[in-house]
């Protein structure tokens, strides 16, 4: 389509458009003038249409003539050219038929040998279940297990050792270690390797006389190549993987190690992050993020499995509930701030008061709950007084003034005074409440409330 023909279709529907915009309105009414738009419109792209296909069907036929002119000339060469023997190419054997020089392999054979190059290289059956264990999120000692029989295959006649961080942030401890001969010490420090402040692989080569700092660890057998990666993960550092080698195989470079050092380190270090992930998830879910006790969901989970429990073993379960008395007066004089600053200190302090296997709770607001499994009425009621009596004689030091308060406890016991954990709960509940309002700093036992619910 040439510019004329397309800058005449153009000028001719502007002006239809034009011609309906000042037509007015009495004579034509508004959809009216769209109909004549778009029917206008439609007119002119069938012209221009069928101007376009005759100018391509003129061209084809050009096309095609030119096409057929050059083969009658080829045609009419070629049988004024005399005849000869068949082409000597064609009758000579396919690539694959033709006798190798000497010394020479096929490229099956080829690709075949690298192949198994590529396999010595990486043991994938030794890393495709190193990886299944991280994928299907397996527990830490499995994956460790899986990791210990992988590094061998990975890394042949070499030695390594893997830190992790264990509870503390000071030292990492020894994991696993493989290979014949001890690189490192069991326990070190961060700072000891050059990894861990350049967040990346570190690689000293010791046939170097110039090689000055980098790992102070590996003073047990610096010789060969070392490699040192930090395993790190959500921008969080979890330990150190190092390896050490006199020699590289025939087969592989520096940087084939490398990359195989940096697949174990990134691929550990994401497992890791994943996994601390999930512990804080799973933390989160079921601890007050105030005083860091269970939350009310997960007591009353626990109320119900312990319950169920109790009723099929016919053990008895208490149940405290209390009140820091003290609130109403901390809110008004110091602030929420101050509360929350009391609240804390509680939960901090109420699980060394009670057992290991009991159940400290923050039930909701100011009110902490504890389930006490296996605890008859005595054993509820002792635990209770020695809860009222150690707080009584707490004092907080809070900025220049102190808080203290004393606790408004209630106790309800099963099967004593109640049958299900909704009873025993609600059973608890209101004795403290009588607890409050019979003068607070007391313990009263649901006893008082009359009848078994």
């Amino acid at each position: 389509m040439s510019m004329f023909t397309y800058f005449f279709w153009l000028v001719a529907f502007i002006a239809g458009v034009a011609i309906s915009y000042f037509v007015p309105e009495t004579t034509v009414s508004i959809g009216g003038k769209f109909i004549f738009v778009g029917a206008w419109g439609a007119v002119l792209g069938l012209v221009l249409y069928n101007v376009c296909k005759r100018k391509l069907d003129i061209a084809e036929e050009d096309f095609n003539e030119a096409l057929y002119s050059i083969k009658d000339s080829k045609l009419s060469m070629t049988s004024e050219l005399p005849v000869t023997s068949p082409d000597p190419l064609a009758a000579q054997p396919e690539p694959e038929d033709m006798p190798l020089p000497t010394g020479a392999i096929s490229s099956k054979e080829a690709l075949a040998k690298k192949v198994d190059e590529i396999c010595v290289k990486f043991p994938l059956d030794a890393w495709k279940k190193y990886t299944r264990c991280l994928l299907k999120d397996r527990p830490v000692p499995e994956v460790i297990k899986s990791l210990e029989e992988l590094l061998p295959q990975l890394f042949p006649n070499a030695s390594g050792i893997l830190y992790m961080y264990a509870g503390t942030q000071t030292d990492l401890h020894k994991v696993l270690s493989f290979g014949e001969t001890v690189i490192s010490d069991d326990v070190i420090r961060p700072v000891e390797c050059a990894s861990f402040d350049a967040g990346d692989i570190v690689i000293a080569d010791y046939s170097n006389p110039s090689l000055n700092g980098g790992c102070t660890h590996l003073h047990l057998h610096p010789h060969g190549v070392s490699f040192c990666a930090p395993i790190e993960g959500s921008e969080e550092h979890f330990g150190i993987f190092s390896l050490q080698t006199d020699v590289l195989p025939d087969n592989e470079s520096m940087d084939d190690w490398h990359a195989k050092v940096s697949a174990v380190a990134t691929t550990l270090g994401l497992y890791v992050a994943n996994q601390n992930l999930s512990a804080r998830y799973r933390q989160h879910s079921i601890r007050d993020s105030l005083t860091g006790l269970f939350n009310r969901r997960y007591m009353e989970e626990s109320l119900v499995r312990e319950v169920s429990a109790a009723t099929r073993h016919r053990s008895p379960i208490g149940l405290i509930m209390l009140y820091p008395d003290a609130v109403a007066q901390i809110q008004e004089q110091r602030g929420r701030h101050a509360v929350e600053q009391l609240l804390w200190e509680l939960g901090q302090r109420l699980p060394g008061y009670v057992r290991n296997e009991d159940i400290p709770c923050r039930y909701e607001g100011e009110v902490f709950c504890v389930i006490l499994p296996g605890a008859d009425l005595k054993i509820t009621r002792d635990r209770a007084e020695r809860i009222r009596h150690e707080i009584s004689q707490l004092k907080i030091a809070y900025g220049e003034t102190v808080l203290e308060t004393t606790l408004s406890i209630g106790v309800a016991v099963m099967p004593v005074h109640a049958g299900d954990a909704r009873g025993l709960l609600m059973a608890a509940g209101e004795s403290m409440q009588m607890a409050i309002q019979s003068g607070a700093n007391r313990v009263i036992l649901a006893d008082a409330l009359g009848k078994k619910r």
